[in-house]
Parts: structure tokens; C-alpha cells; sequence
């Protein structure tokens, strides 16, 4: 066992115990957390049957199993990205109404 296979391991524990603790916490959906449960199943598949990484290449058209680790993890930072700036939008909305109704609010009471 080579030390990117004790890295992936590692990862995935973590992944999973994190994944874990939010589900039980009820912080996300349950999109999420199967998404956090495929990508420690990924880790575990990768790390111990590393030629799957060269079947999923060839079926890409790609010469290195590295590049399609590089390829997913980039699909998966721009799903996450996404999903923040929603939450952002989603917060900044929230905080538009939130000011909106306490300002109508102040001016029935300053009309008074």
C-alpha cells in the first residue's frame, strides 16, 4: 500500500464521519449526503481496484487515469460552488425581506 492509497483511505473516513454528522444534525438533504456517500465509495474503489481509473480513462479518451481524478474533482468543486452561491443568494434574499419588513414596521410606528 503506497501513501496516495493511505491518503484516500484517510479521506474517506473523514468524508464519511463528516457526511454523517451533518445527516444526523439534519444540516442538508439527502442529495448531498449520497453525493458525500459516491465520492467515499470512489475513494475506496480507486484506492483498492486502481484499474477501474484506467477503464473509466479509456472510455474518455484519456491516456492517464490521473486526469480523470482532475476532471471529476473539478465537476465536483463547480457542483459545490454552485450550491454555495445559491445559499449565499438564497441568505442575501432572506436578509432583503427581513430589512423590509422591519422598516415598514418602523414607519407605522413613527406615524403614529
Amino acid at each position: 500500500m503506497n501513501l496516495l492509497q493511505i491518503f484516500f483511505i484517510i479521506s474517506g473516513i473523514i468524508i464519511t464521519l463528516v457526511a454523517f454528522d451533518i445527516a444526523r444534525r439534519e444540516r442538508f438533504n439527502a442529495l448531498h449526503f449520497l453525493v458525500f456517500l459516491s465520492v467515499w465509495g470512489g475513494l475506496l474503489i480507486f484506492t483498492f481496484f486502481p484499474g477501474v481509473l484506467d477503464f473509466i480513462g479509456k472510455i474518455f479518451w484519456l491516456t492517464r487515469w490521473a486526469d480523470v481524478l482532475v476532471y471529476a474533482s473539478i465537476i465536483f468543486l463547480f457542483y459545490f460552488v454552485l450550491l454555495l452561491l445559491r445559499k449565499v443568494e438564497s441568505n442575501r434574499q432572506d436578509l432583503t425581506n427581513l430589512i423590509r419588513e422591519i422598516s415598514l414596521q418602523d414607519t407605522k410606528y413613527a406615524q403614529k
